[in-house]
């Protein structure tokens, strides 16, 4: 592999040039939510990817543009995922918006960081992670993690997370998630 360079518009999170973008909208998240998706259409999510191989010598990374919005009273969030080599770590550097990092490892535990621009957040590895935009405006984020971390979103799907941050009236609330099938 040859070196190369990406300029990384620290406003938008676009990466010039584009190469890899996977979309994610309101169908691909139905069954997360507690409410039912209504516009299944609607776009989430943005990850753009900057290439490299997936192997544990080389340095993954990618900005996601995650929307302002919410299901119900949950705001919108990614996916979520452990990594499938679980004891693999990855860094946040949130570029603009609002929003929190919710985390849980496999046991229920769970943990909440906010994420506002400058915000370096550290993901330590066996811990699940997705980011929950509570803001009206796109969540914008960098991210980096090593090439064989995986992602293991059938862990996620199947048993949700332990905790939903949901619209509070005093703001962005951390609330038990009733669907949560967990050990």
């Amino acid at each position: 592999m040859d070196p190369f360079s990406t300029l990384l518009d620290l406003r938008t999170g676009a990466l010039d040039p584009q190469r890899k973008v996977t979309e994610r909208r309101l169908a691909d998240l139905d069954g997360l939510f507690a409410a039912p998706v209504e516009d299944p259409q609607r776009l989430a999510y943005r990850v753009l990817e900057i290439p490299a191989p997936a192997d544990n010598s080389n340095l993954l990374s990618s900005t996601t543009i995650l929307e302002p919005g919410r299901v119900g009273d949950e705001y919108l969030m990614t996916k979520g995922h452990f990594h499938a080599t679980r004891e693999r770590a990855e860094i946040y550097v949130t570029l603009a918006g609002d929003g929190r990092l919710l985390m849980a490892t496999e046991d229920g535990r769970t943990h909440v960081e906010a994420m506002a621009p400058g915000t370096v957040n550290y993901v330590p590895g066996w811990w699940a992670h997705r980011s929950v935009n509570v803001g009206d405006e796109p969540l914008v984020f960098f991210a980096v993690y090593p090439g064989d971390a995986g992602y293991d979103y059938g862990t996620i799907e199947e048993q949700g997370f332990p905790s939903l941050i949901v619209a509070g009236p005093d703001g962005p609330a951390v609330v038990p998630n009733p669907r949560y099938r967990g050990t």
